[in-house]
């Protein structure tokens, strides 16, 4: 009776270790690591990439692993990496065990490593989505994070040497140099697509000197140069989805030798209800698309559409929750405050605010 007992037990406990070990773990991650980068003079000055992990009780911990974009199996982790890649000495890491990660100190070596998160909790864990650390000014190489590129050219290698004549061999590489010449024609002709969130994009020339006038999108064959400028001063844009932040706010900055799609997007920095004044005779329009506003010394509350004076300082309401969580539009500009029930506009022109 008393061995049937024990092995009852035994089988109970090992279902137990079953039943924990398939479980759906505990935690999830909510948010993908999200990169911003500070920039000051044309050098990045500090780079943040955070990662958000909704958990149920379980304690969840975090570890940043950097891969070498020339060799995908040499990997460092947290604070070891200046330490073990000897190219990257000197780069300081912050926070190499928590869900936000900071480098200063950054060396240009830094260009085109990858980042991941390794999450991990109890008998579980995950790895989060890469990011490739593009530096201002530099391009990540071409193959890095690509480990089918090497398998590529293992196998073309085998092939030619396994090709049974010399005559064909010699006749398959010529045809290589062909297809490669006609791959460099076709590079030299491409045709990409410049675009911005306004009308702040200039063609330049080499040196970077603007010309023409400002557009919202430029077309470009082989390679070409910007200029982005704004009449009001901004704190950030993003390029491709990655963020840049300078120590102050600035007016323009210059992109050079782009050579495929990218996207460009300011956010302005918003004046403040101090620094504006208010001009009575220059009525301008206001109009508010999933949304309404105030501005009481004009006798407007709560309309969808109205005239204020230029530098009158409105108040923006959000009809409901759901319009407010994809931010504020203004004049067709980067979305603000995403998710604010309400936020503060200083009018200077003619304005169209859209929540979608």
């Amino acid at each position: 009776m008393k061995r049937i007992i024990g092995l009852i037990l035994v089988l109970c406990l090992v279902f137990s270790i079953i039943a924990e070990a398939v479980a759906e773990p505990k935690w999830e991650i909510t948010q993908q690591p999200k990169l911003t980068m500070k920039e000051k003079k044309g050098k990045a000055t500090s780079i943040t990439i955070t990662i958000k992990v909704k958990s149920k009780g379980s304690k969840v911990q975090y570890k940043w692993v950097f891969v070498d974009p020339a060799d995908p199996g040499r990997t460092s982790t947290g604070k070891k990496v200046a330490k073990e890649i000897k190219e990257l000495k000197g780069l300081v890491v912050k926070g190499a065990t928590t869900n936000k990660l900071t480098l200063t100190k950054i060396p240009d070596a830094l260009n085109g490593w990858t980042i991941y998160c390794h999450v991990y909790a109890n008998a579980d864990s995950l790895d989060s989505d890469p990011v490739v650390i593009t530096l201002p000014g530099m391009e990540p190489p071409a193959d890095a994070g690509n480990p089918d590129a090497e398998d590529s050219e293992g196998e073309d290698a085998k092939s030619e040497e396994t090709a049974s004549a010399k005559e064909t061999k010699a006749s398959d590489e010529e045809g290589g140099e062909d297809e490669e010449e006609d791959e460099g024609t076709s590079e030299e002709s491409k045709e990409f697509t410049v675009s911005a969130s306004g009308n702040v994009l200039y063609k330049a020339d080499s040196m970077g000197n603007p010309d023409g006038d400002a557009v919202s999108s430029l077309t470009f064959t082989g390679s070409g140069n910007v200029v982005v400028k704004s009449e009001e001063p901004f704190k950030s844009w993003t390029v491709n989805g990655v963020r840049f932040e300078p120590e102050e706010e600035i007016s323009s900055f210059r992109m050079l030798n782009l050579s495929s799609d990218t996207s460009i997007s300011l956010k302005v920095a918003a004046k403040t209800a101090a620094s504006a004044k208010v001009d009575e005779s220059n009525m301008l329009t206001v109009t508010c698309k999933g949304c309404t506003f105030t501005y009481l010394k004009g006798g407007l509350k709560k309309v969808a559409s109205g005239e204020v004076p230029s530098g009158a300082v409105i108040y923006v309401v959000a009809d409901s929750y759901d319009a407010a969580a994809n931010g504020y539009v203004i004049n067709g500009g980067e979305a603000q405050n995403p998710g604010a029930a309400s936020m503060q506009v200083t009018v200077t022109e003619d304005t169209e605010i859209v929540l979608k």
